[in-house]
């Protein structure tokens, strides 16, 4: 009867052992999936302006990029810097205000672009021009 019970734990064990490893496995794909990262940094309190840049981007990348979104190829998270629960982030990329960032991640390298100043010169203004130019920055990391 015990070389039962400790045949069924070492069974048991095994299948526990077995299906946890393969989800630590599944987890890391997914992530490694992930090609570019665009991070829009914001306070609580935005201006118009600041709402153009968020807005234009999510409009962007779900028309043209949506294949992308769906198998994580780019991801697009919008963060206050506000916000606590943030503050690892933040802090990571030295962010003080509004910032709109793109980053290339190839393996554990990360090669980060600032897109602030043209999102922010172009997203409420002439929005056709920031969504061209956000566009072929995208296309030139997805390279």
């Amino acid at each position: 009867m015990t070389k039962l019970v400790n045949l069924l734990f070492v069974v048991l064990f095994s299948t526990l052992l077995f299906n946890c490893s393969k989800a630590q496995n599944n987890n890391n794909s997914s992530n490694s999936k992930t090609k570019l990262e665009v991070y829009y940094f914001h306070a609580t309190n935005r201006c118009p302006t600041c709402n153009a840049v968020e807005n234009n981007a999510k409009k962007l990348l779900e028309e043209k990029y949506k294949e992308q979104l769906e198998n994580k190829t780019i991801k697009f998270t919008s963060i206050n810097i506000d916000d606590d629960v943030n503050k690892a982030l933040v802090e990571k990329y030295e962010i003080s205000f509004s910032t709109l960032l793109i980053i290339n991640k190839s393996g554990t390298k990360e090669i980060v672009k600032d897109f602030t100043d043209i999102a922010f010169q172009y997203a409420r203004t002439n929005p056709e021009k920031y969504a061209n130019l956000l566009a072929e920055e995208l296309n030139n990391n997805l390279k």
